[in-house]
């Protein structure tokens, strides 16, 4: 049966609306769905959830005379003001909601920019889920379609469409209002995961990222689409980041060159002291190192920080070939050994100051033997 004429026999469409009742669909889902199927203008929604409502409640007069009923008011029958008033005490993910109902209404949900503390999201080959702030949503493959899984309902949405499909219908139209603002962004891409290239728009202000995937490239992809200008903190977690050109890829980016924090979760196993010059405008960074010939360029990693300029401190673990005690990274810095006997259970720590040449200012060093790795921080003080 073609959607026209469905759209153009109201009978048809009052079928359409109870069997949508009678499979329990929620009604937002049932008038969009509606409207896919059959056209945009098929129905106003204050029509529609007058039947939904009145069949939902037993009523299956198709011939009712609406007629004889007081006119409706609709949310666009109040005060701008007023609108106004409730958008501003929704919260975003609430307001998300009301930029569906109707143009003036998005219109009016939108002239408060979407801020959010957090936003999450995991990809899988088996589900797709994301948290808005508190709110978490979970799309679930299943043998036939999919299962859609939303905050504040007790009922778990079953849908023929793919999980990837059906999830991103509500995901990117989220990630894409207009002037959305996230103070802490977080990817994760599991192995076998779908390409998603179209998730966020060109450029997405997030005050913070953390990527963690399988492969350089993809979380290239996603760091790029961070607006550089907005993006203050950079963490990432690729799992085959060992090769020296995928550093220099991400090193090159403008979402790297102007961030002021970045973490590498990664075990660096290619690091070469050189490559710290690519850190010299950060004010913090934390990464973990690995090279045969550490102990020789502590020196020289320790002249290296002390001349950059924006720096605050750092954090740098180091994994070596072989078992090195705490000691020898402190001699090879020029620091005391503490000498006497530790508590049961405590670990070494060496405090060391270096005096920055020709200022007043000074490096802090912290380092702390722990089971197979140094961790070594760094402070800059008066």
């Amino acid at each position: 049966m073609s959607s026209d004429l469905i759209k153009e026999n109201h009978r048809l469409l009052k079928t359409c609306i109870l069997y949508k009742v009678l499979q329990k669909e929620p009604i937002f889902d049932s008038y969009r769905n509606l409207c896919d199927t059959v056209g945009q203008d098929a129905m106003e929604y204050r029509d529609f959830e007058f039947w939904y409502y009145r069949f939902y409640h037993g009523n299956r007069d198709f011939d009712y005379d609406r007629s004889v009923d007081p006119e409706a008011k609709t949310l666009v029958d109040m005060p701008v003001v007023l609108m106004n008033k409730i958008a501003k005490n929704l919260d975003p993910v609430e307001r998300i909601r009301l930029r569906t109902m109707n143009h003036a209404i998005k219109a009016v949900a939108d002239s408060f920019p979407p801020v959010f503390e957090k936003i999450k999201i995991t990809v899988s080959d088996s589900d797709l889920s994301w948290s808005l702030n508190d709110k978490m949503f979970i799309c679930t493959k299943k043998c036939t379609g999919c299962s859609f899984w939303r905050p504040n309902s007790s009922e778990i949405e079953k849908y023929e469409e793919c999980y990837m499909k059906k999830g991103l219908e509500y995901l990117a139209p989220v990630l894409k209002m207009p002037n959305i603002q996230v103070n802490h962004l977080s990817f994760t891409f599991f192995e076998g995961t779908p390409d998603r290239d179209d998730l966020l728009p060109a450029q997405f202000n997030a005050k913070s990222v953390h990527i963690y995937s399988k492969h350089s490239n993809e979380a290239v992809h996603f760091l790029s689409a961070m607006n550089p200008g907005y993006l203050e903190s950079i963490s990432l977690e690729v799992m085959f980041l060992e090769e020296v050109e995928n550093y220099g890829i991400i090193f090159g980016t403008d979402q790297f060159k102007q961030a002021k924090s970045i973490e590498i979760k990664e075990i660096w196993r290619t690091f070469n002291v050189a490559d710290l010059s690519s850190f010299s405008h950060l004010k913090t960074f934390k990464c973990q190192l690995m090279s045969d010939d550490i102990l020789e360029n502590l020196p020289r990693i320790r002249d290296m920080i002390s001349i950059f300029k924006e720096f605050e401190s750092c954090e740098l673990e180091f994994f070596l070939y072989g078992n090195f005690p705490i000691a020898v990274f402190a001699q090879a810095l020029g620091a005391e050994i503490p000498i006497g006997p530790l508590a049961e259970g405590e670990r070494l720590t060496i405090t060391h100051h270096y005096q920055i040449p020709d200022s007043n200012k000074c490096l802090e060093f912290k380092l702390k033997q722990e089971e197979r790795n140094c961790r070594m921080g760094i402070r800059k003080i008066r």
